[in-house]
């Protein structure tokens, strides 16, 4: 009786020790954020774009770039900043809502034929006198083009750079709101830009940086810090330039940092840092456009009105290729990934309040381990850890879907996996230790098992021996053909028949049935088994009376307040009178020699004995002919049930023993045959009461 109560303390160890570690890995989630913790962020967002690609419900953002195809007809890059200008003027003569250049034209072009004179001047080739007024450069025609379009020209950030110490004056017109954007910002003293001429002939300047975490590129800044400025990224100033609003709308909260920018009808929820979750769509999805095809008028001029068009390279050698978790793609299609974000609004964010809620994902998960492991079974704990697991995993993935919120619940769920592991392994060590007492008890439970088995295999060889036998009983009396069997539910039973002779002409018989079943049962049986048959002798073999002095005496000895049906009848073996009572039982039932149907003998009867005290049970008449069979039984015949739950019930049983009755010679082979027809209907079932069965032929007063 030890095991349990070792075993309920160890259960209560392990959830206070799980409870501890659930409680300090919340707080370490809620305020660490350790490389370990974004690396399974990532896989979780990671695995979210794989799985629900955003789905491209415009094409207002068309991709033109400088690709094998483009390189291959033009020449090799850098191309003459001509073209750049002829390209320039042909798309702005379409009218597109605003153009993109994810470039930096950082050197001047060596192939302007101004660069080339003064470089062949320098050399000494051409003397010393002034170079022509009409020679062109390049680097003019390309800045006069870009004044006349509506350009958004890229700059990049740099973090660290001694030759560019002074960063240009870059002033957007940016409203903030809350608190300066500038704190919060990724800060880089200075940019890689344009040359002065082509840089400021262009509308607008934008960041190009798209900083990878682990090699990846997941988001693209909407504003960075320069020199103390505030700068746009590419995407939000070309959204800048298709508006006839020119500001730039930050909100800022002093404790949670940038918190959404507003640019042309758009708002963007941003980082905290500013940068812009992208939900990438599937990379074939996005037809890229070679320049050349534009050029050389092949490409349709209504693909360009009224649409953004960003400009970049896509050829392999331009080396100007990013991973996303969509797969690889050109830089210039992050651009075009995060406009289309926008103008399609479907954003991605990951809310302030989403630590907290991971927080709470991680505190559920633990608690499942807490109550879980020491209750369950092992595997039954894995898999409802398991269920646990897929149900965050929904809740993310459906967050995801439904609202743009990027939910990590790869971190709880890989920390609450470590508490289920420790809690796991604590519990499995506690039930080897304890296995060794459960050994222990199990022999002793089985020693007392054993001694019980025994004591109840004695008990039901004693009830055996109780029941009397018709050969020891009757003899060779001709007059009557006799057999009984009683079949009981457990080990031993509460059913019980009896039969003696009264004297020598005359034959007293009985079955009985106690209230209960089992051991309680059978020395109820015993008791009744033995008074009845000594109050039937002091009535002198009179059934009714008989039963009234036996259910008085029981009453006395009866402190569980159990009561018998019974059924006795005593039959004079001359004549084939049969006088009988029943108290509480189903009557007798009689097939008369010849006949082939079965009649039940009706009576009145009274309560079970020891349900009434001072009841006087009447006495039945009714006289057998020769050949005549009747057939006492218990409800274990007639209450018998199938497999699928029928009832056996008295008409089957009449039907069968007619039959049993006018075919076969002897009693004991019409009980065995009843027997086995109530075993065949309720085969595959476990008997529900004790089972008796008594056969009487009386032959007649000759034999």
């Amino acid at each position: 009786m030890k095991a349990p109560a070792r075993l309920a303390l160890g259960s209560t160890h392990t959830r206070a020790l799980g409870v501890l570690i659930t409680l300090v890995l919340v707080l370490l989630l809620l305020h660490t954020d350790g490389a370990a913790e974004r690396g399974l962020r990532y896989v979780a967002f990671d695995s979210y774009q794989r799985e629900f690609p955003r789905e491209r419900l415009n094409d207002s953002v068309i991709v033109m770039a400088i690709d094998d195809l483009s390189l291959q007809r033009r020449g090799q890059w850098p191309w003459p900043r001509r073209d750049l200008a002829e390209l320039v003027d042909r798309l702005a003569a379409l009218d597109p809502a605003a153009i993109g250049i994810d470039m930096i034209f950082a050197e001047p072009d060596r192939q302007s034929p101004r660069r080339q004179a003064e470089r062949l001047q320098r050399l000494g080739y051409l003397g010393r006198q002034p170079l022509s007024a009409d020679l062109p450069d390049y680097d003019q025609l390309f800045a006069q083009s870009l004044r006349r379009a509506p350009v958004a020209l890229g700059v990049g950030g740099l973090h660290d750079d001694p030759r560019l110490i002074d960063p240009p004056d870059y002033r957007a017109p940016l409203v903030e709101v809350g608190a300066p954007a500038a704190l919060f910002l990724r800060r880089f003293p200075s940019v890689l830009r344009s040359i002065e001429v082509i840089d400021r002939a262009a509308a607008g300047h934008g960041a190009i940086n798209a900083e990878a975490q682990d090699g990846v590129v997941r988001n693209v800044p909407a504003l960075i810090e320069v020199g103390g400025h505030v700068l746009p990224g590419l995407a939000v100033e070309v959204l800048r330039q298709t508006s006839d609003d020119p500001i730039v709308r930050v909100q800022v909260d002093e404790q949670r940092g940038v918190r959404q920018l507003e640019v042309a009808g758009h708002t963007l929820p941003l980082e905290r840092d500013g940068t812009w979750w992208i939900h990438f769509s599937d990379p074939q999805a996005r037809p890229i456009f070679p320049v050349e095809s534009f050029l050389d008028g092949t490409l349709p001029p209504e693909l360009i009105t009224g649409r953004i068009v960003l400009i970049g390279a896509a050829a392999g050698g331009l080396q100007d290729r990013v991973i996303t978790p969509a797969g690889a793609m050109p830089g210039v299609s992050v651009h075009a990934e995060a406009l289309d974000n926008a103008l399609d609004g479907r954003l991605l964010w990951r809310p302030y309040w989403a630590a907290g809620v991971e927080a709470a994902l991680l505190a559920m998960l633990g608690l499942v381990c807490v109550i879980a492991v020491p209750a369950l079974r092992p595997l039954n704990s894995v898999l409802v850890f398991a269920l646990m697991l897929a149900l965050v995993a929904a809740i993310g993935a459906g967050a995801f879907v439904g609202r743009g919120w990027l939910i990590d619940v790869a971190s709880p769920m890989a920390t609450a996996s470590l508490v289920f592991a420790v809690m796991l392994s604590i519990a499995l060590g506690q039930t080897q230790l304890q296995r060794r007492g459960l050994r222990r008890a199990l022999a002793v439970t089985r020693e007392r098992q054993a001694r019980i088995a025994g004591e109840l295999d004695a008990a039901r060889r004693i009830q055996s021996g109780m029941l009397p036998d018709a050969g020891t009983v009757l003899g060779a009396d001709p007059r009557v053909d006799l057999a009984a069997t009683m079949v009981a539910a457990r080990t031993v039973g509460g059913d019980l028949y009896d039969f003696f002779r009264l004297d020598d002409g005359r034959l007293f018989f009985l079955v009985g049935d106690v209230s209960d079943k089992g051991l309680a049962a059978s020395l109820f049986m015993a008791l009744s088994k033995a008074l009845i048959k000594n109050a039937v002798m002091e009535a002198d073999g009179t059934p009714g009376a008989g039963l009234s002095r036996a259910s008085r005496q029981l009453s006395r000895e009866n402190p569980e307040t159990m009561f018998v049906t019974v059924v006795a009848g005593a039959l004079d073996l001359s004549s084939g009178e049969l006088a009988w009572c029943s108290a509480g039982h189903d009557g007798p039932y009689v097939v008369r020699a010849g006949r082939s149907e079965t009649d039940q003998l009706m009576t009145e009867g009274g309560p079970a004995l020891c349900m009434l005290d001072a009841f006087d049970y009447p006495t039945e008449r009714f006289r057998l002919g020769p050949g005549d069979t009747l057939c006492l039984v218990t409800d274990g015949v007639t209450e018998a049930r199938s497999a699928q739950d029928e009832l056996y019930g008295a008409a089957r049983l009449m039907s069968t023993l007619a039959i049993a009755a006018n075919q076969e010679a002897g009693s004991a082979r019409i009980v065995e045959r009843l027997r086995d027809d109530v075993e065949r209907f309720a085969a595959g079932r476990e008997p529900a009461d004790d089972l008796s069965i008594l056969v009487l032929r009386w032959n007649g007063g000759s034999g």
